[in-house]
């Protein structure tokens, strides 16, 4: 009873004057802005605690004082002239910028707004000041401003380099021409059609068409980093084999390193690797790598062109003996126009732009370019393309129906439903394989007729392979909305299938490999958006622990007291994996925090690092560097039954 009679009489206190006196007193107080009235002198009538806080002393010990008594002479002064204005003309001062400086030394900026009082006759007594700290507002313009200049700066610096762009297409493509009639008739002289050549003659005529075709070499250069500079490149689409690109060219390169005295080697897999690509890019591409292995390889030494599938890629790599590239000049070694060889008879061969542009064409085809280097001991340079993962469903007849297709501008999709570890999958669950892959095989039937109804497409290709479980399907359509609704519904009747057949525990994972891999800018006429690719992925499920894709925000520990914020990219009641840049050692100990939704404070405990897979040359890598799966460690039986219920409820979730 005492209690409510307590609220009560607080609910009447406020409602009445000295309540809503106390509450507007509270508010003064509380603010961080200062405040303050003074009367027509100048004096301090009363100020609230940040003002008195800012001068370092109490509100009581600046009632009484003036501006002078607290600031500089001239600062003070400047004050009163505005009290002055304020109270003899009655109008306000409203959102006042100036510079101050505070009583401790540190430059502000301030907005004041100051405001006349008045007496019940209506007679100005003093003034009510209000002064807010705006420093951080006024960076943010200042910063705001600077990157509206750094912008339109850009902008300049484009519009230069469209135009040097456009002046270097220009002049190259004019000297192609001239050059070619030089060349042909050099070779109308070499071949003595003009006429008798003396050995001298001839001798001299070669060096000549020598040193045309490197100045066609030059020429070629400058056209394609004009072009590629103004996404203007068209890349002629095809599905090709690498190893028989690759041995298209290791004939003429064995006998070209065989001349230097050195041993040229291919390391290829046996099966067929099959990529989309233009092949005389990845022609230019690798020519390029393997010519500068040869020319910075000394006699008796060693180079070997070796491919290997990785997960989603295909990686290309040149490895040689040669005298290496100096760790300072790595981080230029792709830069435009530059050479970083200390050999002065290597720089008159080139103007630096080979490795410069065999990067473009790897990132523009979706994949990724490096090198590692050691001076003195030789260097390895990698490529990575999207890999196709069969060897089987589109061989030589199929490869012919896709490239009539592309040659014709037609825009298609690719849709492959991959079952990976084929066999540990058949083992795993005991199921029939021949019954399984005819099941699969009629639900995909099943779809093509339904989805030839819905969006009036027709397969081009529909295959599959018994023994390795996978399928395959090619629409003629390239439109991301299309595609995306198939993949989804092979990915959902699949699910239902597994429920039904009581396959448990297997992940069903649709994975978007689609081109462009980037957002290509207005007036691109990359011939890559008329085809896009999608892979429905299905596969063992190993963890202890149902793993829900999801995203969530966390940290981990590093050396050194440093900390990484990361992103999950799957997570379950025994731990969770993601992708970021810093290196951890398998089994290694870590401290990690989750924040989960609807807890006040981040989830903290201990963790070890059960699996680190290096990411290089990953579809969508977009920079990280390693994926790595974290085991919690040491969890407490709260923290226990905060992330089980956050993952139960995602499982829900997903299931409904």
């Amino acid at each position: 009873m005492k209690k409510r009679k307590a609220v009560k009489t607080k609910i009447k206190t406020n409602s009445s004057n000295g309540g809503r006196y106390r509450l507007l007193l509270e508010l003064i107080d509380r603010i961080p802005d200062v405040i303050y009235f003074k009367d027509r002198q100048g004096r301090f009538v009363m100020v609230n605690k940040a003002h008195a806080k800012g001068l370092g002393l109490k509100p009581e010990q600046v009632v009484g004082k003036t501006d002078f008594d607290i600031f500089s002479k001239e600062r003070a002064e400047a004050m009163i002239k505005d009290d002055e204005y304020v109270m003899r003309t009655g109008k306000s001062i409203v959102d006042k910028v100036e510079r101050a400086t505070r009583p401790d030394g540190v430059d502000n900026y301030v907005s004041t707004t100051k405001m006349p009082r008045y007496d019940s006759k209506g007679k100005i007594i003093g003034l009510m000041g209000i002064t807010r700290d705006i420093t951080r507002r006024m960076q943010l313009e200042r910063l705001e401003k600077e990157k509206i200049n750094i912008e339109k700066k850009i902008e300049s610096l484009q519009e230069i380099s469209n135009v040097k762009s456009d002046f270097v297409s220009i002049v190259s493509h004019e000297l192609r021409t001239p050059l070619a009639i030089i060349k042909e008739a050099v070779m109308l002289i070499l071949d003595k059609i003009a006429g008798p050549v003396t050995d001298k003659q001839k001798e001299l005529l070669s060096k000549t068409e020598e040193n045309i075709e490197r100045l066609k070499k030059i020429i070629d250069d400058l056209l394609d980093i004009s072009r590629l500079e103004g996404k203007r490149l068209v890349l002629h689409y095809s599905l090709i084999n690498i190893n028989d690109l690759l041995r298209d060219t290791s004939e003429f390169f064995t006998k070209l390193a065989a001349q230097k005295g050195i041993k040229l080697e291919y390391r290829l897999p046996e099966k067929e690797v099959n990529i989309f690509i233009d092949s005389e890019r990845l022609r230019q591409i690798v020519v390029n790598l393997i010519n500068n292995a040869i020319k910075f390889t000394e006699e008796g030494g060693k180079i070997s062109v070796e491919v290997d599938i990785l997960e989603a890629m295909v990686k290309v790599k040149i490895k040689d003996t040669g005298v290496g590239i100096s760790p300072s000049d790595i981080p230029k070694l792709f830069n435009k126009f530059t050479q970083v060889s200390k050999d002065a008879s290597a720089k008159k061969k080139g103007v630096g732009l080979g490795l410069a542009i065999s990067k473009e064409l790897v990132e523009l085809h979706g994949g990724r370019m490096w090198v590692k280097s050691q001076l003195g001991v030789g260097s390895q340079f990698c490529f990575t393309l999207p890999l196709l993962y069969t060897s089987h469903i589109l061989p030589v007849q199929m490869r012919d129906v896709v490239n009539n297709l592309l040659s014709k501008d037609t825009a298609l999709s690719l849709i492959e439903l991959f079952i990976v570890n084929y066999e540990k999958f058949k083992d795993k669950y005991n199921v029939n394989s021949p019954r399984l892959i005819e099941d699969l095989n009629n639900i995909l039937n099943n779809l093509c007729k339904e989805f030839s109804q819905l969006y009036n497409l027709t397969p081009q290709i529909f295959s599959h392979d018994s023994q390795s479980g996978e399928f395959s399907i090619v629409f003629s359509e390239g439109k991301e909305d299309k595609t995306n609704h198939i993949c989804n519904s092979i990915s959902s009747q699949v699910k239902d299938y597994f429920k039904k057949n009581k396959i448990g525990n297997a992940f069903i994972k649709v994975d978007i490999v689609s081109w462009p891999l980037r957002k290509q800018a207005l007036g691109d006429q990359n011939r890559l958006s008329n085809f896009n690719m999608k892979k429905v992925l299905v596969g063992l499920e190993v963890r202890r622990f149902e793993r829900i894709p999801y995203k969530l925000k966390a940290q981990i520990g590093l050396a050194a007291n440093k900390k990484e914020a990361i992103q999950t990219l799957d997570i379950s009641e025994g731990g969770f994996c993601f992708e970021g840049r810093s290196y951890l050692e398998k089994d290694a100990h870590i401290d990690v925090g989750l924040n989960i939704p609807r807890q006040k404070t981040p989830i903290y405990t201990r963790a070890r690092v059960a699996w680190v897979k290096n990411m290089e040359g990953l579809v969508g890598n977009s920079g990280s560097q390693y994926r790595a799966g974290l085991e919690f460690l040491g969890l407490t039986e709260q923290k226990k039954k905060i992330i089980s219920s956050f993952v139960n409820s995602l499982s829900s979730a997903a299931k409904s």
